[in-house]
């Protein structure tokens, strides 16, 4: 990130351990990360390495328990959301903070219409009508909830026939179901979630983070359901939502294609761990941790013509018990003595690039 960009999201030494009555898992471990204002940043890396984790961290929506905060701060627009009430973090999300689920058949309601559920997501945007809890995660109390209705009533200018309301909504609805190419958008706008295939709720989760024009987007995975053209398609619309509203996004993602093709930046993760962050060309052409090296040379590419890939050997290291030294320092081809005993830290290794890695520390 330039340093001539102001940070719109900073994570600082983020800890995040998901708790039962017999085991703790540190599932994000010191994370640190910044999206700058406009900035896409992928987070890439392999499944259970916590990507998902701190996606539903920043957007205040990790299952407690069994997760706990252990240690960190978020700053969102320089509040740290860590410290915010729930009845104003209701109030961001859907307006300020918005995110695309994993899941995308777990991510609408089954008893609402696709077409009352986008124009909701309007309704809450324009301030005609309080954020209602959405998933199993997010609670709301009594004086939380008024607080969220008192605000949302205010209503500047003058006021809009509902039914002449009821339809602009509609009509952007429809318009931004359009745009993520779904082909006959006013009936599906009349259609409930089950009767769409899960790459069809998919474009409707997108869609509504459309039409909520957030300040930031966490996409989890927003393109595993779609087809290689769908896919493509979606990429463009999200680089144009960022665009032309400015947003900020982080594009969670296993598949380094995808990464490569909308990121500015990328963070690749390891067992609750950033261990690299470079500018997407860089991390491409000079990877600095071993782990990203590996990832790379196991991804398929047209210009690799011979050879067979290479796979990461080991496994990845059981996160219920502490890990001296480097993570990856068990499955690492250059590991030595250090690496076993100490945890490096994330440094800027070359302009614009960071990485943990002792081999890349500077001196």
């Amino acid at each position: 990130m330039s340093e001539t960009n102001q940070a719109l999201l900073d994570v600082r030494n983020l800890t995040v351990k998901y708790r039962t009555s017999v085991r703790e898992i540190r599932a994000l471990d010191g994370v640190n990360l910044q999206v700058a204002k406009g900035e896409i940043v992928a987070v890439v890396g392999e499944s259970a390495c916590g990507k998902s984790t701190l996606g539903l961290s920043i957007i205040g929506l990790l299952p407690r328990p069994p997760a706990v905060v252990d240690s960190g701060e978020i700053h969102f627009a320089g509040r740290d959301l860590l410290q915010v009430r729930e009845g104003e973090f209701a109030a961001l999300r859907g307006t300020s903070i918005s995110m695309i689920f994993q899941e995308p058949m777990t991510s609408l309601d089954p008893v609402y219409r696709v077409g009352d559920q986008i124009t909701e997501a309007i309704e809450v945007r324009e301030g005609k009508r309080a954020s209602r809890p959405k998933g199993p995660f997010q609670k709301t109390n009594s004086a939380d909830t008024h607080e969220m209705s008192r605000g949302a009533s205010r209503i500047l200018g003058a006021r809009i026939p509902r039914s002449e309301r009821k339809r602009t909504y509609s009509n952007e609805a429809a318009e931004a179901l359009k745009r993520v190419q779904i082909s006959d958008p006013v009936d599906t706008l009349e259609k409930y979630p089950h009767e769409l295939s899960g790459g069809m709720v998919q474009r409707v989760m997108i869609a509504q983070a459309l039409v909520e024009r957030p300040s930031l987007l966490i996409a989890d995975e927003p393109t595993s359901a779609l087809d290689v053209t769908t896919q493509a398609q979606v990429l463009n619309l999200m680089r144009g939502l960022r665009d032309e509203i400015g947003a900020s996004i982080i594009f969670i993602t296993h598949d380094l294609a995808v990464a490569s093709r909308i990121a500015d930046r990328v963070a690749v993760m390891y067992a609750g761990d950033v261990v690299e962050l470079a500018a997407v060309g860089d991390l491409f052409r000079h990877p600095q941790h071993p782990y990203s090296l590996g990832l790379i040379d196991s991804f398929p590419r047209q210009f690799k013509d011979e050879g067979r890939l290479e796979a990461i050997p080991g496994d990845v290291p059981d996160l219920r018990r502490q890990i001296p030294g480097c993570k990856f320092s068990s499955r690492c081809r250059f590991v030595f003595d250090r690496c076993r005993v100490e945890k490096p830290e994330l440094v800027e290794v070359k302009p614009g690039q960071k990485a943990a890695c002792f081999l890349r520390y500077p001196g």
